[in-house]
């Protein structure tokens, strides 16, 4: 039997001729009639793909694409060119269905990748002409007559599901061709606008969460469309390119995590399964999701990284709490321990399963990193339960420890947690880890059920940090919260003043109810230590740093104290190591990393401020008049912080506040003394008292509006 192609001197090759000869009789007939130009038949072939022996699938997709091979997209829709679109439909539904039914098969992937000039064409069209604007799903459809929309979608998305995901080269086709990309972008948007699973309308849909699978199989395509290709030699279209075809950076960002919350909703919703076993109709579901969330947080990243307007703009839209969120929901579902065969299995196994929270936990660590404004982002954060799901992953099965896992990754939640605590030093990040902490911290540490002793050790690190944070924070007296005059035995109290406040435009830290005490305060020692006040609040003012000296200088005292045997130990090595230095060495204290670190280095060494201002020199000019030899082997100490992106190296906040505000500023040395103290009877205590009066966390600051007089 002869199979040649409809109006067109096409013919199979005789491989393709020989495999369909396998097929019973009746389908080499349909076959036939098929490739000569009936539709019903063609119709009746895609069919049968349902009754048919999936090995015996493939020998149909040249078919389809021989179809599809000789006819063109016509100009114009009018009733001669219907039945070429009613044929172009049948057979890109056919390469759909193979490519659905034997997942494990290249061949139809090969043949898309192949003949993607033929296939394109028609996706395109039938994109335009059978789904609504993307921007507009409410719209209908120019033609709905031709296909409905939930096949539409399919129609067009599956095939470039499929290249990306087992063609290297179908791949590099969705990096390298705007004309894709502004495709891809375009039904990214349409399909993450899409309300719930069932269309109004639409005959193609059901209740089966057919919608929601598509989007989680299509995050997958848009990933691939903008990360870089595996072959440096191949060209990528920049990642501005793709914002341009989605429309901007606000429609990219409000896609994204409508499909992250979406996602998350249905994998929620999935039943339990029965039997974590490869064929569970729910294992495979929450395969689906997962791995849609995956992709999703991937594409997160990349955006993240590569654009800033994109980082910006997402973390201003939560994404750190749609991140959290998704975590939170999802944790319990995934982290469940099975068997054996299914904990390593290649695709549904742990690894795969957990490597979905390390990428949401990188994503949160990258945002922070990378924020202008690490405060806010760590404060979204701790708002949205982060704490809270790290203490119920703490409660799941140590999967990363087990024989022959893959470990937690590079960013994985221990790591999260340890940056999390370099942030315990301003007052934001401390009242919104107060207002989480009583929900985490509910019972001492041994009495809690902690499976994965890791991370358990980690959070009750970190809790300890922040119990210390809100210690330091409620110290009395806060004259930097309240706003108290520091003028030389000024009477006035907060209340008098808060209208009236004047502020050092040197230091940036002593305030004053009038001009009269400026002047008495600057001839009272103001004037000597103005400027290493200012080197304490950064070259830039930070009004973070600025209301947090109280709580930096806690930890500054804290940290100083706990590792004395160890500075004493790095003096001597930099004496050593600087000898014609010797008596001009600084100790830095680097809060940027948890647990803090500590270097001794001459004081040329430190990181300088803008316009090379040699402010660190003259600190130590000054205080070596006064003293001839360091009585701790080093001139004074400085405290690196930073603020996510940026990093500030302040001059020793306890020092500075001792010498600034003198007798209104005082600091309880027992307050540190904790050797004999039971730590975990302290949190418990410190938790008790603040929930009992909460008052206490109120922030008294005044408004965002300050007058910076001299």
């Amino acid at each position: 039997m002869s199979f040649i192609a409809v109006g067109s001197s096409l013919q199979l090759s005789a491989d393709d001729t020989q495999a369909l000869k396998s097929l019973p009789v009746a389908t080499q007939i349909t076959t036939k009639k098929a490739l000569q130009g009936s539709t019903a038949d063609l119709a009746r072939l895609v069919d049968y793909i349902s009754t048919l022996n999936s090995s015996r699938f493939t020998c149909l997709a040249p078919v389809f694409h021989a179809i599809l091979d000789s006819i063109q997209v016509p100009n114009y829709i009018n009733p001669k060119t219907i039945p070429i679109i009613m044929s172009a439909k049948w057979a890109l539904i056919g390469l759909v269905k193979i490519s659905t039914v034997t997942p494990s098969d290249d061949a139809v992937t090969k043949y898309i990748v192949r003949k993607w000039d033929v296939s394109y064409p028609w996706m395109r069209f039938f994109a335009r002409n059978c789904l609504p604007p993307p921007y507009d799903v409410s719209v209908a459809p120019p033609r709905p007559d031709l296909c409905n929309v939930f096949d539409a979608a399919k129609l067009c998305i599956t095939p470039l599901s499929l290249i990306c995901t087992k063609s290297e080269e179908g791949r590099h086709l969705l990096r390298s061709s705007v004309s894709v990309q502004h495709f891809v972008a375009q039904l990214w948007v349409l399909i993450g606008n899409l309300q719930g699973d069932v269309l109004q309308g639409d005959p193609g849909t059901t209740t089966d969460g057919l919608i929601s699978m598509l989007r989680a199989s299509f995050a997958l395509t848009n990933h691939v469309c903008v990360s870089e290709s595996e072959d440096p030699n191949k060209i990528t279209l920049p990642l501005s390119s793709y914002i341009h075809a989605a429309g901007g950076v606000k429609p990219v960002v409000f896609t994204l995590l409508r499909y992250i919350r979406r996602i998350t909703r249905d994998a929620a919703a999935v039943e339990e399964p029965r039997s974590w076993t490869t064929g569970d109709r729910s294992v495979k579901q929450l395969h689906l999701y997962t791995v849609g969330l995956h992709y999703s947080f991937e594409f997160l990243q990349i955006i993240s990284r590569q654009d800033a307007s994109c980082r910006a703009q997402l973390i201003r839209q939560g994404s750190i709490r749609t991140v959290v969120d998704a975590i939170t929901l999802i944790l319990p579902r995934i982290l469940v321990q099975t068997s054996k065969e299914m904990d390593f299995h290649p695709q549904l196994g742990l690894a795969g399963r957990q490597n979905v929270l390390w990428l949401g936990y990188s994503y949160i660590a990258s945002a922070i990193r990378g924020a202008d404004d690490g405060v806010t982002a760590v404060c979204q954060a701790i708002d949205a339960g982060l704490l809270r799901t790290l203490n119920q992953g703490a409660a799941c099965p140590p999967h990363a420890n087990r024989r022959d896992h893959p470990s937690r990754g590079r960013m994985g939640d221990i790591e999260l947690l340890f940056l999390l605590a370099t942030f315990f030093i301003y007052h934001r990040v401390v009242e919104s880890l107060f207002r989480d902490f009583i929900s985490v911290q509910i019972t001492p540490v041994q009495e809690r059920e902690i499976r994965d002793q890791g991370l358990g050790v980690a959070l009750q690190l970190v809790l300890t940090s922040g119990a210390d944070a809100v210690h330091y924070r409620t110290m009395q007296p806060t004259i930097l919260h309240e706003y108290r005059c520091s003028g030389p035995g000024c009477p006035m109290c907060k209340s008098d003043f808060v209208s009236k406040k004047r502020r050092c435009s040197g230091c940036l830290v002593s305030i004053y109810c009038s001009e009269k005490c400026q002047r008495a305060a600057w001839r009272n020692g103001h004037k000597t230590w103005c400027q290493a006040l200012r080197c304490t609040v950064g070259p830039w003012g930070s009004r973070d740093i600025r209301k947090s000296l109280q709580v930096i200088a806690g930890f500054e005292s804290s940290e100083i104290s706990g590792m004395a045997k160890d500075i004493e130990t790095r003096v001597r090595e930099a004496q050593r190591q600087f000898p014609a230095f010797i008596d001009r060495l600084v100790l830095v204290l680097d809060m940027t990393v948890y647990p803090p670190e500590v270097r001794v280095l001459p004081v040329h060494m430190l990181e300088q401020f803008p316009g090379n201002d040699p402010i660190w020199s003259k600190i130590a000019d000054d205080i070596r008049a006064r003293s001839n030899s360091p009585p701790k082997g080093y001139m004074f100490s400085v405290v690196k912080v930073h603020l996510g992106n940026t990093k500030f190296t302040l001059f020793s906040p306890s020092t500075a506040l001792r010498m600034g505000f003198e007798d209104q500023y005082f600091w309880d040395d027992e307050a540190h003394d904790s050797e004999d103290e039971d730590e975990q009877m302290k949190i418990m205590s410190l938790i008790r008292k603040y929930k009992e009066k909460p008052e206490l966390l109120n922030d008294t600051d005044a408004s965002e509006d300050e007058c910076y007089e001299v």
